[in-house]
């Protein structure tokens, strides 16, 4: 008896121990940070329309972001001013008040382009939203991959800012030439008025600037502005 209650708990310390280390993980793998395409696969027909998202999951002190989509434009069109984003919303990201530097789709190229930040007295934002939506009509049967590469960028009360380590997890578009009757898999559409087209900025430029356009929006905040060199031109308002 002596043995078997021994034996009986060392296993249960092991037991807690192996909890103990699984459950921590669990809970991070739940809270990781992720940039979506959704749906990240779609099987539509040739001449049929297929809903794209942009969705943001599990973000915390969020303050700016940028981001880049490139889709094959030989395959899927671009259906005009279908392109909606959602900076400030109620299911959207960041919190008002934003400025938006660039948000601007090109069909001939096969790329959307967005940049936004917070900015004075906007607190910075935390959990999951819609970034983006865009409807595309399908042109021709085949692969198109839709490549997304995102920055976020948080809030530092010190007047600095900090990327936020995420993961991008971009989609793919396997078009067939036989009609269907079904309609392909797609996001849920929301209803918020398409965003304002701005004037683009160069791609480097926009992924690389959103760190220092989240500083200098913090900047604001402390009354300490300070102009980045790489953002020359950009006027924030107070």
């Amino acid at each position: 008896m002596r043995f078997n209650k021994k034996k009986t708990s060392i296993i249960a310390l092991l037991l807690a121990a192996s909890l103990m280390v699984v459950f921590p993980i669990q809970m991070v793998k739940a809270q990781t940070t992720t940039v979506d395409v959704t749906p990240q696969t779609s099987t539509p027909a040739v001449g049929q329309t297929i809903t794209i998202s942009i969705q943001l999951n599990n973000v915390q002190n969020l303050y700016g972001i940028a981001l880049t989509l490139n889709w094959n434009p030989s395959m899927l069109s671009l259906q005009a001013n279908s392109n909606q984003t959602f900076i400030g919303t109620s299911n959207g990201v960041l919190n008002t008040p934003t400025s938006v530097f660039q948000d601007s789709a090109s069909q001939a190229i096969g790329e959307f382009d967005l940049a936004a930040v917070s900015e004075s007295p906007a607190t910075s934002f935390s959990g999951s939203g819609t970034i983006a939506t865009m409807k595309f009509t399908v042109t021709n049967a085949g692969d198109s991959n839709l490549t997304l590469v995102s920055t976020l960028a948080n809030y530092a009360p010190g007047g600095t800012s900090e990327p936020i380590a995420h993961t991008d997890v971009s989609g793919t578009v396997d078009a067939t030439s036989a009609s269907g009757s079904s309609s392909p898999t797609t996001s849920p559409t929301s209803s918020p008025s398409p965003s304002a087209t701005v004037p683009e900025f160069p791609l480097i430029t926009t992924l690389s600037i959103v760190v220092a356009l989240a500083s200098v929006a913090v900047a604001f905040a402390t009354k300490k502005i300070v102009k980045p060199t790489n953002i020359s031109g950009i006027k924030l308002q107070s």
